[in-house]
């Protein structure tokens, strides 16, 4: 089993790459250089497992979340990130994704926080160190275009009635 508790974001130990089958990717062989790119993103990113076990998290859910790599890595998402205790968050696309093994996006609206968000799951080929599929899940607050196009239909509306 991976240690989850290192510090930076990123598992610990390496499993051997042979067990895991060909094409197998591993998050400590990806190194540092993965999370320095993923940290340029302005939004939410997470590397999960199909369990909702967050495997890696980037800069911005860190310090949106105001929290360390070390209090994310290992956690269950919808407890770590929505504060529930059991089951997923309706706005997750991870269960789709994992059911239909493919990339899912979709726009969900956060009642609790009166936001848009636009979150995306894609499946990937790297594994997590105990054999489960590793799933890239982002997350972008998607309001502000919401509320402009609602204004741009409302004036077209407008324009089409005067």
């Amino acid at each position: 089993m991976a240690d989850f508790t290192r510090g930076d974001g990123m598992v610990s130990h390496v499993a051997d790459k042979e067990s895991q089958g060909q094409g197998a990717t591993h998050l400590s062989y990806l190194g540092h250089g993965l999370l320095d790119i993923l940290d340029a993103l302005p939004f939410y990113v997470l590397l999960i497992d199909r369990n909702h076990r967050i495997l890696l998290a980037n800069k911005a859910t860190r310090d949106i979340l105001g929290k360390d790599a070390s209090e994310l890595v290992g956690e269950f998402c919808p407890q770590a990130v929505h504060g529930l205790e059991h089951g997923a968050y309706e706005g997750c696309p991870l269960e789709k994704a994992v059911s239909v093994n493919g990339p899912v996006e979709w726009e969900h609206f956060d009642r609790e926080q009166g936001r848009w968000f636009k979150t995306a799951v894609y499946p990937t080929s790297a594994s997590s160190l105990d054999g489960q599929g590793v799933y890239f899940h982002m997350i972008q607050d998607i309001t502000e275009q919401k509320e402009e196009l609602e204004r741009l239909r409302a004036s077209a509306a407008d324009a089409g009635q005067g």
